[in-house]
């Protein structure tokens, strides 16, 4: 049986997010697809050196290589960004055409960003195989983000495998002209959190026993809602304070990421287009059918700001009081054996876009600009270490 239109066929749950983690709606990802998992070597050093622009773009950029091969092999697959890198699963047919993409991506961002990426892939039936859990269900999120939910500590497993092995270096570096980056744009300023006094927090939460994933991340999603309000009251990203960063050097990032090299028409259509956008956003102007508050109000609605990829990762928007009364009750779970978590304060958001087109399809990388999900990570493995048996 042909398996690769697999996810595309998953029909969306209409479930609420808890709901759907408590119902028997997840299914098994077929032992012929791949996960490829690809995140930026020595990441906490370059955010240490003030470039976590360059490491969200970097980042987002590897997720957008794979889904622009996918497309242009008409399929859909299942994307997590994890801050610093992405995860996705991939059908068979795809494979080499992913290694080589990501290849060539690594190259750029060497020598463009000075950023170096480690990627590989593993077969979903190594990882059942090796006795580790690995489900998947699809969810609308808002009004039209369709995204994946994954259960299981597989994809665990899959990243300590990957990051042991040197296996990206067997495909070549390959030529700048044949990265496919279409779609990606990276224009926002820094986004300060709306209302006075919120902070932008960065969680990263795990099950300790990964067979009552389900239970325990449906419980800590509910009291999410509890603690904070909705996902839209919860938004780090607000219309009211998204505004376009009409800088060259952003421009010119941007460019380099796509490219690998200058391209005079590109850099002059950008620069125009963000220009343009200033006023397009101020006046609310209908270009295309669209208007732009409409369009700032899609953004919002297509942040990705919460993930589920057999841990929790959430980026929160909430008054100080709020987050401090929400990681009080982390560590009471954690004392209680059900869970451990990282956590991480920032002033603002930053954000990486991927623009398939300007009405609904688009979705928008979020990670706090300060650190983000990999300071968050840094807190989560050292207690994963403790918890490691001697």
């Amino acid at each position: 049986m042909n398996s690769n239109n697999f996810y595309q066929d998953l029909k969306p749950s209409g479930y609420a997010l808890p709901e759907l983690l408590r119902s028997n709606r997840f299914v098994d990802i077929p032992d012929d697809w791949s996960v490829v998992i690809a995140d930026i070597k020595n990441s906490t050093a370059a955010v240490k050196a003030g470039n976590h622009h360059d490491v969200n773009l970097v980042a987002a950029s590897s997720l957008i290589v794979v889904l622009n091969i996918a497309k242009a092999a008409g399929m859909e697959i299942p994307f997590f960004f994890t801050g610093d890198g992405g995860t996705v699963f991939i059908p068979p047919v795809i494979v080499n055409d992913v290694l080589k993409g990501l290849s060539i991506h690594n190259a750029n961002s060497i020598r463009n960003f000075q950023l170096e990426l480690h990627f590989g892939t593993l077969r979903v039936s190594s990882i059942r195989n090796a006795g580790h859990s690995l489900k998947i269900a699809k969810i609308i999120f808002g009004k039209s983000l369709s995204k994946a939910v994954v259960i299981g500590n597989g994809l665990q497993h899959a990243e300590k495998i990957i990051k042991g092995s040197e296996r990206e270096k067997e495909t070549g570096p390959g030529k700048p002209d044949l990265l496919n980056m279409e779609g990606l744009e990276c224009r926002w300023d820094k986004i300060k959190p709306f209302g006075h006094g919120n902070q932008v927090v960065c969680y990263l939460i795990e099950a300790v026993d990964p067979g009552m994933q389900k239970e325990v991340y449906a419980d800590i999603l509910q009291r999410m809602d509890e603690f904070y309000g909705s996902l839209e009251n919860r938004n780090p990203i607000s219309f009211e304070r998204l505004k376009l960063l009409l800088r060259v050097s952003k421009i010119k990032r941007e460019m380099l990421a796509r490219f690998g090299k200058w391209n005079r028409s590109y850099f002059a259509g950008a620069f125009l287009k963000t220009f343009i956008g200033h006023f397009y956003f101020k006046f609310d102007w209908k270009i295309n059918r669209l208007r732009g508050q409409d369009y700032l109000r899609q953004v919002v609605n297509n942040a990705d700001i919460l993930t589920i990829d057999g841990r929790v990762n959430a980026i929160v928007s909430a008054p100080k009081t709020k987050h401090d009364a929400f990681v009080e009750y982390l560590r009471h779970q954690e004392e209680a054996g059900r869970l451990i978590f990282g956590h991480f304060i920032n002033s603002e958001s930053i954000m990486t876009c991927y623009i398939q087109n300007r009405n609904e399809n688009h979705i928008h990388f979020v990670d706090g600009a300060d650190g983000g999900y990999t300071e968050a990570s840094k807190e989560l493995k050292r207690k994963k270490n403790k918890l490691a048996p001697a």
